[in-house]
């Protein structure tokens, strides 16, 4: 999904807003100096009346009127993502203030005086940001971030907008869920590999797996996808709503989640992992694999920065 460990969880996940939903969760704040931040505030808000910006919000205003009043109790399904689906596929990474690394390369070459130009105006909003720890695993410092970012552009009880950048090769947001929920994802610019899945008997709609004990899923997906390509979904139960997205370049995502991630209300953020055996000890048959349910891993943070464009609509609090 991300971006993307206290508040907001992975796709994944940045947008949550509870302990459990960890590294994406509650990765600090970013602090910009007060200039800085009216600069930039004033910057994204000029180029939203301008024009330029409109694409993202119309896909606001489209998602805010398609989506039902209660995702919890009525999912979103495939007649709300076809509703949604021009308007994601419309936004391109201009309309976020955002440069692809080759485009951001060219810049820095023709204005030196351009505040951070090689790093786009989408990473002048992310300054540095630091890891807090979770309750999913012990609190650890590291010396390096896992090379993802996220800034969350929306965050209701009914959905939420957020885009995570991978920003070098082999970058991995690792195999996790969205129980419960539907996801629409467009890739902005690069190429990730998705291999998703979903539980091969969901009965019950339980989103995780039994303690220490592996579950048989099928492969729903195992591509490579690269930009420009269209939006695609992933819903509670079908089109890989367990999934794990490797960048095969830097890229970025945009991500809309309804509802988003919520502890206590079934929507907790799980990890998982491959395994070649079953409880029986056997073998996955042809198409499908055995998951385990972990914690999420030692190594995987998100930095999360601070949405400074444009405020959505009136509607935007519900």
């Amino acid at each position: 999904a991300p971006t993307v460990r206290g508040r907001m969880h992975a796709a994944v996940v940045a947008v949550a807003r509870a302990p459990r939903i960890s590294r994406l969760a509650s990765v600090a704040a970013v602090s910009i100096r007060g200039g800085e931040r009216a600069r930039a505030r004033a910057t994204l808000n000029r180029a939203a009346s301008s024009g330029p910006m409109a694409p993202i919000v119309e896909l606001y205003a489209r998602v805010d009127e398609t989506l039902p009043a209660d995702p919890a109790s009525t999912p979103a399904d495939e007649s709300h993502f076809r509703a949604i689906a021009p308007y994601m596929n419309a936004v391109e990474p201009r309309h976020l203030a955002m440069e692809p690394p080759s485009t951001s390369r060219r810049s820095s070459e023709d204005s030196e005086d351009s505040a951070r130009p090689a790093q786009g105006f989408f990473s002048q909003l992310l300054g540095r940001a630091k890891s807090s720890s979770s309750s999913r695993s012990p609190s650890r410092s590291r010396s390096r971030a896992s090379g993802i970012d996220c800034v969350n552009l929306h965050d209701s009880h009914r959905f939420s907008m957020c885009v995570f950048r991978f920003n070098e090769e082999g970058t991995v947001i690792p195999l996790h869920n969205h129980p419960h929920m539907t996801v629409m994802s467009k890739l902005l610019y690069g190429s990730l590999r998705v291999r998703a899945f979903d539980w091969a008997d969901d009965d019950d709609g339980n989103p995780g797996t039994a303690p220490n004990v592996p579950r048989l899923a099928r492969m729903v997906r195992d591509e490579r996808v690269a930009a420009p390509a269209n939006a695609f979904a992933l819903y509670p139960r079908s089109c890989g709503n367990i999934h794990v997205f490797t960048a095969v370049e830097p890229s970025a995502v945009l991500d809309i989640l309804s509802p988003p991630y919520a502890i206590g209300c079934g929507r907790d953020c799980h990890y998982f992992e491959e395994v070649p055996f079953g409880p029986d000890g056997g073998r996955a048959p042809p198409g499908h694999a055995w998951l385990l349910e972990v914690d999420c891993p030692d190594d995987f943070e998100v930095e999360r920065g601070e949405y400074h464009g444009p405020r959505f609509g009136s509607r935007s609090g519900r």
